[in-house]
């Protein structure tokens, strides 16, 4: 029961922040909208929101058939690209708020890892992951340093190592 709840308020704050983002800049002018624009990608509101809640939960369909792809990467203000492909490494509360563990920018210091995506704007990046549709990656590796493993992600509280603490080894 527990579970469904959490699935069910995860996907509600999913929704409404996808809501939410769909209504700004929206100014109603009293004529009927006729001119329909898909989103970035061709990718469908549903879609996106379908990519979001596999990334946010570390769902890969069809399994985890990794594709490596390489470019300048890019960041619009909100998102992370490299060419037309979408790049996700998690919940923005999780990349604005945990430190990472790989100093992927060469800097010299473990930064915030948007921190560390940000430096590497603008520079030949390499990353593998699964992508969720035609334009969208859950990113894995950065430049072959691992960034997550393939699976459920720590953000989603199911990782393993709680499991284990919390139930003890060798206990279902």
């Amino acid at each position: 029961m527990k579970k469904i709840m959490l699935l069910i308020a995860i996907s509600a704050i999913l929704l409404l922040g996808a809501v939410e983002v769909s209504a700004q800049g929206f100014q109603y002018s009293g004529e009927k909208n006729t001119d329909y624009k898909p989103l970035p990608n061709g990718d469908g509101l549903m879609q996106r929101l379908r990519n979001r809640i596999c990334d946010t939960l570390g769902i890969c369909q069809g399994g985890v058939d990794l594709t490596t792809i390489n470019g300048v990467l890019t960041f619009d203000g909100t998102n992370f690209y490299i060419d037309d492909i979408e790049l996700h490494f998690g919940p923005t509360w999780f990349i604005e708020s945990a430190e990472s563990s790989v100093d992927y920018d060469n800097d010299g210091e473990l930064e915030l890892v948007y921190d560390e995506l940000q430096g590497l704007v603008g520079t030949e990046v390499t990353v593998e992951g699964h992508l969720q549709s035609s334009g969208w990656m859950s990113v894995f590796t950065i430049n072959g340093e691992i960034y997550r493993e393939p699976g459920q992600p720590i953000w989603a509280s199911q990782h393993q190592w709680r499991w284990r603490n919390k139930n003890g080894p060798n206990k279902p």
